[in-house]
């Protein structure tokens, strides 16, 4: 009998959602093997308490590009996004705060309240940021070329590289060098004076990160999420209607409408290989499936460590998988609220754009980089950092009538934790975020009606984020472009003919954008007529 697929893809999130949509526009007949039963990885939406949903790990849209949306007609397909009114709100000890919006007036009267030669840096600031972005951004959306490499058409891809760069002058590969190495620290204190201007700013460096402010290389993870837009909007952010799984449903409802059958609740234990090639896939119900090529949107360590036998792959190429760092502080605490947090301090037309901006819980870089500090040595942070959002100040779907959702996303417990639960000190860590929240807005404690913590331990086992690292693996320059996962492979191939990766774990690296299953599945249609002649 032939096979009834050309291509399974293992791992039913919003990237392996993706590869099935564009595969499934390129005529090869696809099925999605999902073990949750959910569809969506961490992009995910879920109703953990009657009325209430949550977008349970990722929580705002910004680094999904435009191709991604015209070409999988996410809009069509009913995602509906909903800008925020803020960049960022800041409370600090003293009772002043900084709000900030994407209006340069009220930006530079919020600043200058701070530093008039900060308030006029800024503008200057962003327009750098602006300019390396539009100089990655491309760079984003090609195969990453295996630097060294003598083939021609690796040689080929390195020209395009180098044409891609062409606009760079001596002070622009200055500027690249440093966004691409600095510390967001380093970055920052040559830029500006305010330790409550670098506060705003450096938490965009170190979220997401196994890093403090003063990390090597985190200026890039500011710059990797300065790198989206909504409706051309650069840097700019969005809720979702209905949550974060509405983008995983629309892929979803995109690569149905293409032929792709989705199955939930199938768990993969094995991809099948024999003779450098893999052949299929061995199912948990003891089923195996076949195909001519075999996509994995899952974490490379899991595909590469754990789902194909160690035989079929050559030892350097195990050991520098083996390598690969993906490790996390990270703590997602979702709230139910009874009424919206007050803040203390603004006025009726501040707070409307506080709640619907980022909140703050990080008062200084120092305070960011103490919270770090704590991880390190094995302790989680006394006073946590965190990243707040009020979904439901825009969205009226997620919560009944007056009531609310708060998401958290939040640092730093130590990288260990994700080998056990620790449920306890994870409660406790919890309550120190909220207390620090319930300093500048004193009725939220109250307002409270129910509470989840989601540790790294649980997003490993549960969600199969290696380490609890939501990005399938640390923003560091040496697992970037052509070296992420590994130097060789980063053009979505591994060393077995007809596997191929297509998550996180790939170029570009981690958020909502597809960009990953969009590039492999690019490569994948290359390769298609040879996968089915071999």
């Amino acid at each position: 009998m032939p096979n009834p697929y050309d291509a399974i893809i293992v791992g039913g999130g919003h990237n392996g959602l993706a590869a099935a949509a564009y595969l499934g526009r390129a005529g090869l007949r696809t099925v999605v093997l999902e073990q949750r039963g959910v569809l969506g990885g961490a992009a995910v939406s879920q109703q953990p308490w009657p009325g209430y949903t949550i977008s349970t790990l990722s929580y705002v849209l910004s680094l999904m590009p435009p191709e991604v949306l015209h070409e999988l007609e996410l809009r069509r397909h009913g995602l509906h996004l909903y800008p925020l009114a803020a960049d960022y709100y800041v409370p600090f000890p003293d009772g002043s705060h900084l709000l900030l919006t994407k209006d340069p007036q009220q930006a530079f009267a919020a600043i200058a309240r701070f530093s008039r030669k900060d308030a006029d840096a800024w503008p200057r600031f962003s327009a750098l940021l602006a300019r390396v972005a539009r100089l990655v951004r491309p760079l984003l959306l090609m195969t990453p070329p295996a630097v060294g490499a003598k083939s021609p058409e690796d040689l080929l891809e390195l020209a395009r590289f180098a044409w891609k760069l062409r606009g760079l002058d001596v002070t622009g590969t200055a500027e690249f060098v440093k966004v691409m190495t600095l510390s967001v620290a380093e970055l920052l204190d040559e830029w500006f004076e305010s330790p409550q201007v670098k506060a705003a700013r450096c938490v965009s460096g170190a979220i997401g990160t196994y890093g403090g402010p003063y990390t090597p290389g985190t200026a890039y993870v500011l710059l990797h999420h300065y790198l989206g837009e909504v409706d051309g909007q650069m840097a700019e952010w969005a809720f979702v209607r209905g949550g974060m799984g509405a983008v995983s449903a629309a892929i979803a409802a995109d690569a149905r409408e293409h032929g792709a059958e989705i199955k939930t609740g199938t768990r993969v234990v094995r991809i099948l290989a024999r003779d450098g090639r893999a052949e299929g896939v061995l199912c948990g119900n003891g089923t195996e499936l076949r195909a001519a090529c075999v996509v994995s949107s899952a974490h490379p360590q899991l595909t590469l460590g754990e789902l194909i036998e160690a035989a079929q792959l050559p030892e350097s190429f195990r050991t520098a998988i083996a390598r690969y760092k993906s490790r996390s502080g990270t703590v997602k605490i979702n709230l139910a609220l009874g009424e919206a947090p007050r803040f203390d301090g603004l006025s009726q037309e501040e707070s409307a754009l506080a709640a619907r901006s980022f909140i703050q819980l990080c008062d200084s870089m120092e305070y960011l980089e103490r919270a770090f500090d704590d991880a390190k040595y094995g302790r989680p942070s006394a006073a946590p950092y965190s990243d707040g959002v009020l979904p439901t100040m825009a969205d009226d779907s997620l919560a009944p009538p007056g009531k609310h959702v708060m998401s958290c996303f939040t640092q730093y417990v130590p990288a260990a934790w994700s080998q056990a639960s620790h449920a306890p000190e994870l409660e406790a860590y919890a309550d120190r975020v909220i207390d620090g929240y319930a300093r500048f807005a004193p009725n939220l404690k109250s307002a409270i009606e129910q509470r989840e913590v989601i540790g790294p331990y649980q997003m490993e086992q549960e969600y199969g984020l290696v380490g609890g690292n939501i990005m399938h693996g640390d923003l560091t320059l040496d697992q970037l472009f052509s070296w992420r996962p590994v130097a060789g492979y980063a053009d979505y191939r591994t060393p077995l003919r007809g596997l191929y990766l297509c998550g996180a774990g790939t170029h570009p690296g981690g958020g909502v954008s597809g960009i990953n299953a969009r590039n492999a599945s690019r490569e994948i249609v290359k390769d298609w007529k040879r996968l089915k002649r071999s």
